[in-house]
């Protein structure tokens, strides 16, 4: 029964950060230090672990990005990289580490960095790279060998389309490119973990980690002036009662969600699957920001990308009914579910080690795609789902439900109840969204501007559409992923949707349209 359920989940969360807490203030400090040079052998997370017995062939747990360097003279060669990623090898072990097949613990995979790199062609054109992307995430990686491996090629600029500003930069005096395209299992790390990583190989890394230090000075002094009692009624209120509420409404979605795609995807005279990406400049963040400021103070950006989603899903739907030459008798639903993967301390501290520290939930947004209806203004629904969010992420701890449901799966080690439980925990997702905050400013590796980067979400077994928003030099790029051609033929007019619908945004808020 629904009370049960929650009952068992809740008693599980209290024991979980019970034994949390006496381990962190009675295990000794010899203990502590054993662990520690205890190197060799490590327990994969639970995450990790999950990720690894979920995965299918169709969709293997795979995450992948392309870093994009601007060279004034010729590009940089496996050489100079394999120099500079040597010290990431020396800082986080987790990258010369493969899985056991005996025991799936992480071991020393004794292998030398030259083996997982390679120097190879610079693509000719952007189709061409968007395709070496579109291998790179469907191919298996067998994590008891190497569980990361990356691609170098330089060329001349702009030629790979990888940057998108490349004329700027012709003007400027660059004269070549260089792309690093990385592709790592999600049981070495989450995409979080790669910033802090690509953050360690940066030449401006000790300024990058003062200021997350100061950021967390700030957040320290906010959180004592809470008080004690406000800090208790808070805990009361967000475990308990948001727990209780999130498991109801998470089981509700689990009986009653449909995925409307599914009437394209179900078409068996239709050949489908192919994967497709796109990546495209949004806004500055300073201008994304003005426009949630707008809306109210509790508006975050996160709401606003999943708004620009809800409307890109709408269009989306409306011209694939109108190519279709099949009709169909089932009622459209009000709402459609999409995944929204949280990173529970948002950053990797300077000296903490990478890893697998996420949840996920999934909130149902507003879906109402028949032209004959009037459409609701841009700003109405950028409103509505950031109350959606709110309830969601903000008053339920639905995220750490998800991670300790996670943990006792993984525990279990049984593939078939991963597969089974990623797939109904989703809820007929029709998306996954997520973001990844990037660096405030351009960081360079070897003296190198670092131009883009751009990360690709993992896309979990039956949800097509997979959308990563990632802050960089005061930009946000949206990048977009289509498991299947049937739901988004054309991943660059998905991304035209969300661009239209932010223009839409700006226009009604200009207009007065705030309320």
């Amino acid at each position: 029964t629904i009370s049960n359920s929650c009952a068992l989940i809740l008693t599980t969360m209290i024991l979980y950060y019970t034994i949390a807490l006496v381990r962190q203030h009675w295990i000794s400090k010899p203990t502590k230090r054993a662990r520690k040079l205890t190197l060799l052998r490590r327990q994969m997370t639970p995450i990790g672990k999950f990720a690894l017995l979920s995965q299918t062939e169709r969709n293997p747990s795979i995450i992948s990005f392309f870093i994009a360097l601007a060279n004034k003279d010729e590009g940089m060669g496996i050489d100079e990289f394999e120099l500079l990623w040597s010290k990431i090898m020396e800082k986080h072990e987790r990258f010369r580490f493969h899985v056991s097949e005996a025991d799936k613990c992480f071991e020393d995979a004794k292998k030398s960095l030259d083996e997982y790199t390679l120097e190879v062609p610079h693509p000719r054109n952007h189709d061409e790279f968007k395709a070496i992307i579109n291998q790179n995430l469907t191919s298996p990686i067998d994590v008891t060998d190497k569980p990361w491996e990356v691609c170098i090629s330089s060329g001349p600029i702009g030629s790979s389309g990888a940057i998108l500003n490349s004329k700027e930069l012709i003007q400027q005096g660059y004269k070549s490119e260089t792309v690093a395209l990385f592709r790592m299992h999600h049981v070495l790390c989450d995409g979080v973990s790669v910033s802090a990583v690509v953050k360690d190989a940066a030449d401006e890394k000790d300024k990058l980690d003062e200021m997350m230090l100061d950021a967390i000075d700030k957040y320290k002094i906010h959180a004592r002036k809470l008080g004690v009692v406000y800090r208790l009624v808070g805990f009361v209120m967000y475990y308990i009662f948001g727990g209780i509420l999130a498991c109801i409404i998470q089981l509700w979605n689990m009986l009653t969600s449909t995925n409307p795609f599914d009437e394209f995807t179900n078409n068996p005279k239709v050949k489908g699957n192919k994967r497709s990406v796109s990546w495209r400049f949004l806004a500055t963040i300073d201008d994304a920001k003005s426009v949630t400021k707008s809306i109210s103070d509790q508006t975050k950006l996160n709401d606003l990308f999943v708004a620009l989603l809800s409307s890109a899903l709408e269009r989306q739907y409306q011209d694939l009914k109108a190519k279709s030459t099949q009709s169909s008798s089932k009622r459209l639903p009000r709402q459609v579910n999409v995944v929204v993967p949280v990173h529970f301390t948002g950053s990797i501290l300077p000296g903490q080690s990478i890893g697998n520290k996420i949840g996920a939930f999934v909130p149902s947004i507003p879906f109402h795609p028949s032209p004959q209806k009037k459409r609701i203004s841009s700003v109405s629904r950028l409103r509505n789902i950031s109350k959606i969010l709110r309830r969601w992420h903000r008053y339920t701890p639905a995220p750490l439900i998800s991670y300790i449901i996670t943990w006792m799966i993984s525990k279990l080690g049984i593939e078939s109840v991963a597969k089974d439980a990623i797939v109904r925990a989703n809820c007929h997702a029709v998306a996954v969204i997520s973001n990844v905050r990037g660096f405030p400013f351009q960081i360079h590796w070897m003296g190198r501007p670092i131009k883009m980067i751009c990360p690709f979400i993992p896309l979990p077994p039956k949800v097509p559409i997979g959308v990563m928003a990632t802050s960089y030099d005061g930009k946000i790029l949206l990048s977009v992923e289509s498991a299947d051609d049937q739901v988004v033929p054309d991943p660059d007019r998905f991304l035209d949707f969300m661009l239209e619908e932010y223009e839409a945004i700006k226009n009604e808020i200009a207009r007065g349209e705030k309320t």
